[in-house]
């Protein structure tokens, strides 16, 4: 049995995303994933396709829904409120509290990831003592005004920076050093004052990479093809022949927002979907919206291009 792990807030109709990343983490996956899913009460009109979609597959999933950030975490950020990604963006942060106590290890994954290999590989990995095994890319590519006031103003080493999208945590481990209270609630407390001065707030991900990034005991790193980041780097969003056999993460482009070429993987998996007869139109909206200036570009990649096919055959051409 594999243990994974999400947290969502649903800000409308995010639980069809979350449903295809399931999807695509069951077709791919080796054996039965066991999911347990930290959510919110904006969540629950989703709760029943992602039931069914477990019950469907063989496989299990748990909802906890009464997790609570503590307020004074909360108001660490402007307005007493974590902005865009509000608080279930924090809810990983208190896994090892919310999780079963017999359980050691869970694979962590944001929503907006699609699965093309088999989580078991990460799953399988052995953490020893560190508090959690994340993927380092190479190909980010950091400019010397963020370097100077980002990675320096929070003490993040650059060749060990990881996206924590995806990532095994050692909940044992993480137990242990929250003996005397939440490991990371008592980091942001102990940092309050540091991080008040500092010109933008420490999320999550920026909280794990000062915490972890320079510590080669607690934070063991693995490659990018486990969390394969589809933005901006060297157009990795075009690079379709690069996709197979990685954990692919939509951190900025998303599939249901803008339309690009790597996000057929996402549409795969939502032609699968209790929706899939919506799935033309919603790749026609966001193909010829007035607004995106890369919109001819993207129409004569649909004419030429071959991976395109096979939506021509969702709307009945040969």
């Amino acid at each position: 049995m594999i243990h994974c792990a999400l947290c969502f807030h649903d800000s409308g109709g995010m639980y069809k995303a979350v449903y295809c990343a399931l999807r695509s983490l069951f077709t791919n996956a080796s054996d039965t994933v066991h999911v347990h899913a930290l959510i919110d009460e904006s969540a629950l009109p989703g709760r029943p396709y992602l039931e069914t979609l477990c019950r469907e597959t063989g496989n299990l999933i748990t909802f906890y829904d009464n997790i609570a950030v503590p307020r004074d975490i909360v108001e660490l950020f402007p307005g007493g409120k974590v902005g865009n990604y509000t608080e279930a963006s924090l809810y990983r942060m208190c896994l090892h509290e919310q999780l079963p106590v017999s359980l050691d290890k869970v694979v962590y994954f944001d929503f907006d990831v699609i699965f093309e290999r088999d989580i078991a590989e990460l799953w399988n990995m052995n953490p020893g003592t560190a508090w959690m095994i994340a993927a380092h890319d190479p190909e980010r590519v950091w400019s010397e005004r963020k370097k100077s006031y980002y990675l320096k103003a929070l003490d993040i080493e650059e060749s060990r920076y990881f996206n924590s999208g995806v990532l095994l945590m050692n909940l044992k481990a993480l137990r242990n050093a929250s003996q005397n209270g939440n490991v990371f609630w008592q980091e942001y407390r102990r940092k309050k004052e540091m991080f008040s001065r500092l010109k933008f707030p420490v999320f999550d991900q920026d909280l794990l990479n000062h915490m972890l990034s320079r510590d080669h005991e607690k934070l063991l790193l693995t490659d990018s093809s486990f969390n394969y980041e589809l933005c901006l780097f060297d157009r990795r969003f075009m690079r379709l022949d690069e996709l197979k056999g990685k954990i692919l993460h939509f951190p900025s482009l998303k599939p249901w927002q803008k339309f690009f070429p790597a996000q057929l993987a996402y549409w795969k998996y939502f032609v699968q979907s209790p929706w899939q007869d919506e799935t033309f139109s919603l790749i026609e909206e966001r193909m010829f919206d007035p607004k995106d200036r890369i919109w001819p570009l993207l129409m004569w990649i649909w004419k030429r291009h071959e991976s395109f096919r096979w939506l021509a055959r969702l709307r009945g051409s040969r």
